[in-house]
């Protein structure tokens, strides 16, 4: 998906770059959760959609505040439904978007906070009526790529991935659960930093806003 972060990407020169990789410890990506909650791989207790909406304000200082205001209920409701860690769907979003300051392709009235269909070129992608559906829409696309039969998709992007099978070979390549680090290698398989950079979000909000009183 091309988004504001892919937009983003183009403008860093290779200096910049390379000082970032050697920053960020590698061990990371290979951190991010498994997709589908467990006994033993449940959204932790600090997270609270307070603490999100106080995270992404301190990232954002232009945050449109009045209109994603219920962006991290919406993520955690839609989430606790479906079954999966909706807590790294939401650090996704936040690299899709640039913490919801939008500046590449897709534009905030979409509602399309993981760049379903925008391929680059100016192409916007899919558009969705609020965040509540938008956020159902990621949420959605998410737990396809575990594997999970989606019936009815909110998405058109994910209607057509599974009618097409695209995945279907390559996930019963991979062995074990689905994880978030393996779902980065085929969502944006050019980005070779996708998962690291969300795993750095996960870090800055688990070191941060998780330790913090909740609004």
């Amino acid at each position: 998906m091309t988004t504001y972060r892919a937009a983003s990407a183009l403008a860093l020169s290779l200096s910049a770059a390379t000082v970032t990789l050697a920053l960020v410890s590698p061990a990371l990506a290979a951190d991010l959760p498994q997709i589908r909650v467990s006994s033993t791989n449940a959204v932790p207790a600090c997270v609270t959609p307070g603490r999100l909406m106080a995270f992404v304000e301190a990232r954002n200082g232009k945050f449109d505040k009045a209109a994603f205001d219920g962006i991290a209920t919406e993520y955690m409701r839609h989430g606790e439904a479906l079954g999966i860690r909706w807590d790294y769907a939401f650090f996704q979003m936040l690299v899709e978007t640039g913490s919801l300051a939008f500046k590449g392709d897709v534009k905030p009235r979409q509602n399309n906070f993981a760049g379903l269909g925008a391929t680059g070129g100016g192409e916007p992608g899919e558009s969705f009526k609020d965040i509540s559906t938008g956020a159902r829409a990621h949420l959605e696309h998410v737990l396809m790529y575990a594997g999970e039969r989606i019936e009815n998709p909110t998405a058109e992007r994910t209607r057509k991935v599974q009618e097409w099978g695209v995945l279907t070979s390559w996930q019963r390549s991979l062995k074990g659960p689905m994880t978030f680090a393996q779902l980065t290698r085929k969502w944006s398989p050019g980005d070779r930093g996708y998962a690291r950079d969300i795993a750095s979000v996960a870090d800055s909000f688990f070191d941060g806003a998780c330790k913090s009183a909740d609004p």
